[in-house]
């Protein structure tokens, strides 16, 4: 079972300010899933909470407990960025 356990103050500061004030949803999004883990809840509440699969929800989690915030971050797409159209 996947399960961050303990955060520094200042881990928990960088996640809130970035959970609030990232300009991108995704990074955003996993932010709060961190919060959401060491808070207590379980990986398949996280999933069903942001719409995702478990193993997704895994994937965010296993990432924060092997490389801090940097795991939160998307990596850079070769590319054009799509257009959107609203």
């Amino acid at each position: 079972m996947i399960r961050i356990k303990k955060i520094s103050n200042e881990e928990r500061t960088t996640l809130e300010d970035m959970k609030k004030n990232h300009p991108v949803y995704t990074p955003r999004m996993r932010a709060h899933a961190i919060l959401l883990s060491e808070s207590g809840f379980e990986v398949q509440e996280i999933a069903e909470i942001f719409g995702v699969c478990r193993q997704s929800a895994a994937t965010w989690l296993r990432g924060w407990s092997k490389r801090g915030v940097c795991a939160l971050l998307d990596k850079p797409r070769s590319g054009r960025p799509r257009k959107v159209v609203a």
